[in-house]
């Protein structure tokens, strides 16, 4: 009888990690069967880019009821302002999604910048704030080797972030030398004595290309005022990528930090998820930033937006339910 009485009270919690467990299992599969284009297509279905949006936006859901519970308990381990953070970070990324979904694939707008992106940018900085507030009142005694990862891991992420979204030098010096070699070749191969070839100006046709008027690619049409923030938000376009630089660069440094300094143990295993969840969040920004001028939505990558936020809710499931444990054997003890 006792059994089945604490398989019960623990069924709340398997329950939570088998339904992350398996839509993540169910967005991979989505993705692998309907997520290829067709030889001669450009875009994927409209119904195709409205399922996975849902998907996306129902796993940082998910995530944010999971950690406001954590926040509204007085048994948490990690602390509630810690949970309340990540939980506004959760629901602020899911607002932000829901922004560029209907920024560029209901209107058919640029989604390079949009109002998602402020939404986004208050989610990261709140899971920062989330993860300093549970790393910083402990007190990490870490070896000269952890630290020496989470160093290197700290640098090679921001290395990548920033050759990504700002290019690499030698490849932009690459890109410089090619013209002028080019330019060095014609010069050689044109005669010395040469006159250039001016057409007269009786042949010179102007043509008249009659304008179409710009019809929104989207499910619907584009709102007045939609179209005009995003001629208006289009020129914080660099900025923009700066910041979202930036950001990246503190999550992995303090993902890393997190994961070498909460190794092992079993209140550990809730922060080893949330680091995860940060490199998962980290690996799609940086396929995003190295795709962004060829970005067709819907690409396989895209999951691990969705990983994030599964695991960000599965390690918040995982505090809740050894928080109450240790709490009720104090008890018992007592």
């Amino acid at each position: 009888m006792s059994q089945s009485s604490k398989a019960a009270k623990s069924n709340p919690g398997q329950s939570t990690l088998m339904l992350c467990l398996g839509w993540g299992i169910g967005s991979i599969i989505f993705f692998l069967l309907f997520g290829a284009l067709a030889p001669g297509e450009e875009s994927r279905a409209d119904w195709f880019l409205i399922s996975i949006n849902f998907l996306e936006i129902f796993a940082f859901l998910l995530a944010a009821s999971l950690c406001f519970r954590n926040s509204g308990s007085s048994q948490i381990i990690s602390g509630r302002t810690v949970w309340f953070a990540l939980g506004i970070g959760m629901l602020a990324y899911a607002a932000g999604t829901v922004f560029f979904f209907l920024w560029g694939t209901v209107w058919g707008l640029d989604p390079s910048v949009s109002m998602g992106d402020g939404f986004y940018f208050i989610s990261y900085i709140a899971m920062v704030v989330g993860m300093l507030l549970a790393a910083l009142p402990r007190r990490i005694d870490l070896s000269l080797a952890q630290w020496g990862t989470i160093v290197a891991i700290g640098a090679a992420g921001i290395v990548l972030a920033c050759g990504l979204n700002f290019g690499w030098p030698w490849a932009s010096a690459q890109v410089l030398t090619q013209p002028a070699m080019a330019a060095e070749i014609q010069l050689a191969q044109t005669p010395p004595d040469s006159e250039p070839l001016v057409a007269p100006v009786e042949d010179l046709v102007e043509e008249v290309v009659e304008v179409e008027p710009e019809v929104s690619a989207g499910l619907l049409p584009t709102p007045g005022w939609a179209q005009a923030l995003d001629d208006a938000l289009e020129q914080f376009a660099d900025p923009v990528a700066l910041i979202y630089v930036l950001l990246d660069c503190f999550l992995v440094v303090i993902a890393a930090a997190l994961l070498v300094a909460f190794w092992g143990g079993r209140f550990s295993q809730s922060w080893q998820l949330i680091a995860i969840a940060t490199f998962c969040l980290y690996i799609a920004d940086m396929v995003f930033a190295a795709v962004t001028d060829n970005y067709v939505e819907g690409e396989l990558w895209e999951v691990f937006w969705i990983l994030s936020a599964l695991f960000f809710a599965a390690g918040a499931a995982i505090e809740y339910n050894v928080s109450r444990r240790s709490r009720r054997g104090s008890r018992r003890r007592a």
